[in-house]
């Protein structure tokens, strides 16, 4: 079990996740493209299960999961139905120490997210709070299986291995896919690591292991695409500095018209953007985000926007290589690391 003294001191169906590093320039050969995968169908039922135990204080200080969960609700089809459950009970064997918590209760009911993104949102800023004690993934499963027995996946995040009683396989019960990110020290034990990979195997999910918060929202993101049906987005990882910019490029195939482009990064003080985004075919510019009457103007627009995360469509595409950097434009100090994802929209 978790213990007081960690508390106080110390989250398709279909899809494989493409993973890029680029420390500088660099070209990605295979274009961005807007397809489907093959025999995939969208999920339109899903339930998120997220942890809130008292260690997430330490391991999850900026509630990255909350920001995870916002981008997913924004970025996700406003028909989707989505609910939500919280875990982490009171602490086995410490009297009058949160003491009446369940192992489990309801942050939303699944209802579409289109009209009700605004209250989902609301309540996770307001209950998530890692205000609760131990870890009990059966109650967890429970309770999700309780509030949307219809539902078509499951998201499962923690950063701590069941430490009430016996797991009695509990995502057995509804068994739908379910992709589980686990994080921080706290799953760090061998058991803890092959018990979340079977909760992942058994149920054609998959399992995200994390050495930290600081890629929660970028793998949620990845989630979304595979339970949506879309192509992996590539991925690119800067370590970045106030005003340092870095390049990258990547192929625009024939077929890709938009692209969603998702910047995250952990610290809801700072601040990134991209920068001279433009397009060459032959050795010339064919296309610059810019006002030009020649080349021709790509344009790019701000669809959904938090502290930690920011996603921007960029349309007007031609065939060819784009070029975009990514600028610290506000950094709190030092460097810090900043995630951009590039999917074809169509």
């Amino acid at each position: 079990m978790k213990s007081f003294s960690k508390v106080l001191a110390a989250l398709a169906v279909c899809g494989a996740l493409a993973v890029m590093a680029f420390a500088g320039a660099a070209s990605a050969a295979v274009p961005v493209v807007a397809t489907a995968s093959a025999g995939c169908t969208p999920v339109t039922n899903i339930e998120a299960i997220i942890d809130d135990s008292g260690s997430m204080e330490v391991t999850d200080p900026n509630k990255l999961r909350v920001q995870a969960m916002d981008l997913l609700v924004k970025t996700l089809p406003g028909a989707t139905t989505l609910g939500a459950v919280e875990f982490g009970s009171g602490l086995e064997g410490i009297p009058g120490i949160l003491e009446g918590i369940p192992a489990a209760s309801t942050l939303f009911p699944p209802e579409a997210i289109g009209p009700n993104a605004a209250a989902m949102e609301a309540s996770m800023k307001a209950n998530i709070n890692a205000d609760n004690g131990a870890t009990d993934y059966n109650g967890a499963f429970a309770k999700a299986d309780a509030d949307d027995p219809g539902s078509q996946a499951r998201i499962f995040l923690t950063d701590g291995g069941h430490d009430e009683g016996t797991y009695n396989e509990a995502h057995l019960a509804h068994n739908v896919p379910t992709y589980v990110i686990g994080f921080g020290a706290g799953i760090s034990l061998p058991e803890d690591k092959a018990r979340l990979q079977k909760i992942a195997s058994d149920t054609g999910g998959k399992v995200y292991e994390l050495e930290d918060d600081s890629e929660l929202q970028a793998v949620v993101n990845n989630i979304g695409a595979a339970l949506t049906c879309k192509t992996p987005p590539r991925q690119f990882t800067d370590e970045l500095s106030t005003g340092q910019t870095k390049t990258h490029t990547l192929t625009i195939g024939a077929k890709t018209h938009v692209l969603k482009v998702t910047l995250t990064w952990s610290n809801p003080g700072d601040n990134f953007k991209l920068t001279g985004l433009r397009i060459k075919s032959h050795g010339k510019i064919i296309a610059v985000a810019r006002p030009a009457p020649k080349p021709k103007k790509l344009k790019v627009t701000t669809s959904a926007k938090s502290s930690t995360f920011a996603v921007l469509k960029v349309s007007h595409l031609r065939p060819g290589t784009l070029f975009f950097g990514v600028k610290g434009a506000k950094v709190s100090g030092g460097t810090v690391k900043v995630t951009t994802q590039v999917a074809g929209e169509g």
